[in-house]
Formats: C-alpha cells, structure tokens, sequence
C-alpha cells in the first residue's frame, strides 16, 4: 500500500476501525501512547495510535486488514524472511504522516538482529543497529532501528534516513493522548478539503478549519459505541463558528442522502456522518456520531 492510499485510509477509516472492538475484552496497553509519541521528532502532522493488540484479541484486525495473503508481494517477502507478521506479532503502532513520509513507532515480537539481516539480503546498508534500503519503488526508502523495550522506530517514504529521527524523548507532545485503544489527531494544517477525499468527508474537514487540532476517539455508551471529536479553538466565538458550519454540513448531507431517492446503508461512512451532534463547550468543539449496528455488522461481510 503507497503512502496515498495509507493517507486516504487514515483520514476516511481511522476514525471509524476502532467501533468493531468488542466491548468485552480487557484493554492491556504496552508501552504509553505518550512515551511512543514523544520518540517523533518535533513536527506537526496527523498522528494515528491503534492497539493492535486490542483489536486482534476482538477478533476483528482480518476484517480492518483483510484476507490474509491479499498483501503485496514485498510484504510477504519481509515476513517469511523475517518472521515478523503485523497480524500475529504487533501490538501498538503510532504512526505520523509528514513530507511525503510515514514516522512510526512500533511495539511487539520483533526480532532487530533478523530485520538487519533482511536489509543486508535485499541491497541495504546497516551502521551499528540502524538500517537503512530501497523499497519496491524509489519513492518508498525505508529505514528502521531499534529503540528498546520491544519497540523500533521505522520510517517509511522519501528520506532514505527518515528513522534517525526518531528516538526516545525525542520531543515533547502537543497534547495528551487519550487511554482509547484507537484513536487519531488532526493538527490544524490538516483540516481543510483535500479534492481526493469523499465530498462527505472533505466537507466535514473544511467545516473544520479554525480549530487547533481535532481529536478522534471512540466512546462507549449505554447503548453501544459511539466516536467523539474534540477541537480545541482560540476562542468561544470560533468554536461556535465551526460548530455552525459542522451541523450546516451535516444539514447538507443528510439532504443529499434523502435526496438519492433511496435509504441510505447505515454501514456507510456517509450515514455515520450524516447522524454527527455538534455543541461547542467555551472555546472546545464537541462532536458525536451514534454507531448503528448495522454498521458493525457491515464491517464484519
């Protein structure tokens, strides 16, 4: 999967993976989401956690993932030469996305002696621990090392040497992660429409614009799940504003829907949006999307 698809999933499905977690399973985290955000280096650019862990232990990561051997031949060179497979050995992942480059911090059973190995087989060079080789295309240069305690920091785009950067208290975070298993953070220069993104969700970004940043994460309720936004803004009178322009575009998009003619599949992005609750609390964009069980059951075919 290229860096456009892996953006495209972010901002379309991010939000959305974490409602199939069943409501049942014990959330064991490893290491905090704070102490692997402070391993990226100072920067500003959309952060995704996900407890793999969690997710696999519900069992549901093969549907989010899909049918195992569907992934590109790369990766499944990677895994038989190292026998590291994200679907039985990871178990965090923070991933940010900058400059044509992915930053991650990853935590599991990953063996750094067989990684060098691999890098060695496939035309890489290593210095000491760190690892450095050409993807499946020359905009993919990948590079990794490992960061101790069962973590490694990866990098994967344009710079041959993106991992360098990453390493344990590398920076300070700008805000404070929150305990969801799954969960995703916009910085203010990513809320804007992007013309490649579904109108559904571009407006929704666009509506956005003025705030801090927008924070994703999923909620449990009395009666299922539901996700919730918070967007800090500079004032009482911009929160409002936003919060105006997110239900002027929830208005829309519910007349869109009723418009086609047709009830809309409540396991579509779009009906979930369509179904958002916006409030402002001071100067704190408020947001809540209620998650039909269809919706859960469509993620499941």
């Amino acid at each position: 999967m290229n860096l456009s698809e892996q953006r495209r999933r972010i901002v379309l499905g991010a939000s959305f993976l974490t409602i199939i977690a069943a409501s049942l399973i014990i959330f064991r985290p490893g290491p905090a989401p704070a102490a692997m955000l402070a391993c990226l280096p100072p920067g500003d650019g959309p952060v995704l956690f996900v407890n793999v862990e969690f997710l696999r232990k519900a069992g549901v990561l093969d549907r989010i993932a899909g049918p195992q051997g569907e992934e590109e031949p790369e990766y499944r060179r990677f895994v038989d030469a190292t026998h590291f497979d994200y679907r039985h050995d990871l178990d965090s992942a923070l991933v940010e996305f900058r400059s044509g480059t992915a930053l991650m911090v990853l935590h599991g059973r990953v063996d750094p002696d067989q990684l060098m190995r691999y890098a060695w087989a496939n035309g890489g060079k290593c210095a000491g621990a760190f690892c450095s080789m050409q993807g499946s295309r020359p905009e993919r240069q990948i590079s990794f090392h490992p960061l101790g305690g069962r973590m490694v920091a990866l990098a994967a785009g344009t710079d041959p040497m993106g991992a360098a950067s990453i390493k344990r208290n590398a920076s300070t975070p700008g805000f404070e992660p929150p305990s969801a298993p799954v969960w995703i953070n916009l910085p203010g220069s990513a809320l804007h429409a992007e013309p490649e993104l579904p109108l559904g969700i571009s407006a929704f970004l666009e509506a956005l614009n003025g705030a801090q940043r927008a924070l994703m994460t999923l909620e449990m309720t009395a009666a299922g799940f539901e996700i919730t936004l918070a967007a800090p803004c500079d004032s009482a009178d911009k929160a409002k504003a936003i919060v105006d322009r997110l239900s002027g575009a929830t208005a829309k998009l519910q007349e869109l829907l009723a418009r086609s003619g047709t009830a809309p599949d409540a396991a579509s992005p779009a009906a979930v949006l369509a179904a958002g609750r916006f409030s402002a609390d001071q100067t704190v964009v408020r947001g809540r999307w209620p998650l039909a069980k269809a919706f859960l059951e469509g993620l499941a075919k």
